[in-house]
């Protein structure tokens, strides 16, 4: 491993792989809870030392601010109410949990309701800030804003599930509210000149979607489109995070924008994902994250690193490396996974000639 050879910023790096135009090595993209810098603490902070993400590591500082403090540990059950009005449970080493009480239990509840007040100029002069800061070595991306998983939670997930379920008006009323709120934050964001917007919905269950494809096809596909077009009439990038199965949709996700694509291939396997994915659409992977990481010996992390290099990279480009490290997870399986990382991705992927 060495960042000693790279010949590329780590901006030019990260656009040459969601463009498949040749990047000298995989870009890379670490995700490490609270929980897990709280047990590892500075040795787990040499070793991202050592092995850098090409973000400048922003997760793990990010989440450096809410380690426990004095007699708190990373088990403490926290409950608190958030700027959209939703009560949460959480444990102090996530980052997020459970609603205990949603913003709008009834549609009662919904007529008086008023979302959070938009972003302010402010917001959007810093971000265009940051972007002439940032650029053109580092890549900036902007939230694209919640939206499936944010319903859920300012209904309740069941009462969401029924409200799809009986195609509620008040479902319609929502979603086009959030999706017209988004639109403007995308469209301000894409303006002070990032390079991507990303979005985040967990879409899928373990072994299926979490409702029928063409439900989603129905009620969701039109609104993502819409929240996408802001950004690819721009030539902007489209992130998008999704656990669980999908792999009824993935097609769709291609069809109306998304140009890199964070599915929990795993659970849907992940030859059969790059059977759809591969050379369409870049794929940050998700190193199978309830069992080889944090159970798994380092020698079957290694393997698991390099069946997703095989199943998504083509020779210019479409993979960006990454795998969730939680609290449980030894120091030892994190540095398989990082050595992985800059061991089989570098360009040309030269041990996969023959496979």
């Amino acid at each position: 491993m060495s960042v000693e050879n790279d010949t590329m910023t780590p901006r030019e790096r990260i656009l040459a792989a969601m463009e498949f135009t040749g990047p000298d090595r995989c870009p890379i993209h670490h995700y490490i809870f609270p929980g897990a810098l709280w047990r590892h603490g500075q040795r787990l902070l040499d070793l991202v030392e050592r092995y850098p993400d090409d973000f400048g590591n922003e997760n793990i500082v990010a989440n450096l601010r809410n380690l426990p403090q004095d007699d708190q540990t990373d088990e403490d059950v926290i409950e608190y109410r958030d700027a959209w009005g939703i009560t949460w449970r959480r444990l102090r080493g996530y980052t997020s949990g459970e609603v205990l009480a949603p913003a709008i239990p009834d549609w009662d509840a919904w007529r008086d309701y008023q979302f959070p007040a938009m972003p302010g100029d402010e917001h959007y002069e810093a971000l265009a800030a940051r972007v002439r800061e940032q650029h053109p070595e580092h890549f900036v991306a902007a939230s694209g804003g919640g939206f499936f998983a944010h319903m859920c939670h300012l209904r309740g997930p069941a009462n969401f599930y029924v409200d799809l379920a009986e195609d509620h008006p008040g479902a319609h009323e929502l979603a086009d509210r959030m999706v017209e709120r988004n639109v403007e934050m995308i469209t301000r964001s894409v303006a002070a000149g990032v390079d991507c917007i990303r979005f985040g919905d967990d879409l899928g269950g373990q072994d299926r979607l979490l409702m029928h494809p063409e439900m989603w096809r129905r009620f969701f596909k039109p609104r993502y489109a819409a929240m996408f077009a802001p950004a690819r009439e721009a030539g902007v990038h489209v992130w998008f995070h999704t656990d669980g199965w999908i792999l009824e949709i993935i097609e769709d996700l291609i069809e109306i924008g998304v140009t890199l694509l964070n599915p929990q291939h795993d659970c849907m396997g992940s030859a059969r994902v790059g059977k759809i994915c591969r050379g369409r659409v870049c794929i940050r992977t998700d190193i199978d994250r309830q069992w080889t990481i944090p159970f798994g010996t380092p020698e079957q992390i290694e393997a698991a690193v390099r069946e997703a290099i095989a199943a998504f990279s083509t020779p210019d480009g479409g993979v960006m490396l990454h795998g969730e490290v939680g609290q449980e997870v030894p120091l030892a399986n994190i540095e398989a996974l990082y050595a992985a990382f800059y061991r089989y991705g570098r360009y040309p992927l030269e041990w996969l000639q023959g496979r």
